[in-house]
């Protein structure tokens, strides 16, 4: 049943039913007692507010250490918290929803330092927080609070940074004038941390939150010049990851041009494509086609992809894409790659080259990675290229036995019958060695490993 059909059969069922079905679900299921009980104060915003006042609370006082697979249930118990006061307080009443808000994120520190979080989801639930927190603010704007103070105040409380939403978002609540407000109290705190004396020999903390904080001013403002002016103050010499951010900021507020600045110097060579990525970004929103086609032709020479053919293809007229394709099938058949030439010559039509080439090659796949080249395998078997899936299926269980995975033998049993069953499909096997003699090779070189062995048999 659909949402709808369901909505609309719920209109038609008595009240009373209802009623008695919610209190069955009250005493039989404990876990929705809270949810059931913030449903029935819906309508009162002053008793709600007291009742999830205490389950705050409660998260505040707890001391039970939570481990990696409870924290995704107890993020599910912050979130309807969360999620209660949003829905039933936060039109009615958001003075009482910003109240319970702060409350609640004034337990990050004490819930976090008890919960194993590796997966994120109770952090993620505080970063949702952070987000009502300023639309609640935003509803309460007439209450006399200065608010960019108590943004700077609850920024402070960000060690672990489950605030990052703050600051980017303060435009919801700030003025532009009080943003920049806070922007020049951030970078007067960065300029005046790196010449602080007792910092010069140490990580300088007060100067990464500042530098830190006033990137994050520059997104609520979208200005990407305070962004840049955020990095340079701390490395006024920025390397090429801190470049990279600076032409992506100027991509992203769409000041393309700003960001050629960088682009038109020379990078090194791991970045370069880095580098290559932001020019197609650049001229794609300027419009430049000419220049486009260049660095598309560039990306495609370095990365000799089926995907970065494609976007070059796009970039160029249509009596150009022939004499390209054609270029790339030969620079394929030459290529370094043996998985990514092979996959860019499948994906052109050209079956009998791409089996060519792997069969011309067939020892160099066991250099290739796993994923890849099961990838490959598949695609060789979908084009009936049976003698270029086998030398695969092959690389890929010899890899398994050679590294005595005992744990991926069961694929490896999958991957022996299904050599079985191309062998029945090939005549000549050359240049590879028949599968008897595949077979033969493989009882001597790992006729021990009676665990593999055994998965044939099952």
């Amino acid at each position: 049943m659909n949402v709808d059909t369901l909505k609309e059969k719920l209109a038609d069922i008595d009240a009373d039913i209802l009623r008695n079905f919610i209190f069955d679900l009250y005493l039989r299921y404990p876990e929705l007692s809270d949810k059931i009980e913030a449903l029935t104060l819906a309508n009162d915003p002053v008793a709600l507010s007291k009742v999830l006042r205490k389950r705050i609370a409660s998260l505040k006082r707890g001391r039970r250490f939570i481990d990696y697979r409870a924290s995704f249930d107890f993020a599910r118990e912050l979130e309807a918290a969360l999620a209660d006061i949003e829905s039933g307080l936060l039109e009615r009443s958001p003075e009482h929803a910003f109240d319970l808000v702060d409350r609640f994120l004034a337990t990050a520190e004490s819930v976090l330092n008890r919960v194993d979080d590796s997966g994120g989801a109770v952090g993620e639930v505080y970063r949702q927080a952070a987000l009502l927190w300023l639309m609640a603010a935003k509803g309460w704007r007439d209450a006399g609070v200065d608010w960019l103070e108590r943004i700077y105040q609850l920024y402070q409380q960000n060690d672990y940074g489950v605030l990052d939403p703050l600051l980017p978002n303060a435009h919801l609540l700030l003025t532009p004038d009080q943003l920049k407000q806070l922007a020049w109290r951030y970078e007067n705190a960065l300029r005046k941390a790196l010449k602080s004396p007792e910092q010069q020999d140490k990580l300088n903390l007060v100067a990464l939150h500042s530098g830190v904080a006033l990137g994050q001013i520059a997104d609520a403002l979208r200005d990407p010049a305070l962004y840049e002016r955020s990095v340079l103050i701390h490395s006024p010499q920025s390397n090429n990851l801190q470049m990279k951010s600076i032409c992506e900021k100027y991509l992203q507020y769409e000041q393309p041009e700003m960001a050629m600045r960088y682009l038109n110097q020379a990078w090194e060579d791991r970045f370069e494509h880095d580098r290559l990525e932001l020019l197609d970004k650049v001229f794609v929103k300027t419009g430049d086609r000419k220049q486009l086609k260049v660095i598309r032709s560039r990306l495609f020479q370095s990365e000799q992809s089926y995907a970065s053919f494609t976007r070059y293809l796009e970039a160029l007229d249509e009596d150009e894409r022939e004499k390209a394709c054609s270029a790339a099938i030969k620079q394929a058949e030459q290529g370094g790659n043996i998985v990514v030439s092979a996959d860019l010559l499948l994906n052109l039509n050209q079956t009998e080259r791409a089996q060519d080439l792997v069969l011309a090659r067939h020892q160099g796949l066991a250099e290739c990675f796993y994923d890849s080249l099961l990838r490959l395998a598949k695609a060789f078997e979908k084009a009936d290229c049976n003698l270029a899936a086998t030398a695969c299926y092959r690389a890929l269980l010899l890899d398994i036995l050679a590294q005595a995975r005992s744990k991926a033998y069961g694929h490896g049993a999958r991957y022996y019958k299904k050599l079985e069953a191309l062998a029945k499909r090939i005549k000549v096997f050359k240049p590879l060695p028949t599968h008897h003699a595949f077979v033969q090779q493989l009882h001597s070189s790992h006729g021990r490993k009676k665990s593999f062995w055994a998965r044939l048999e099952s």
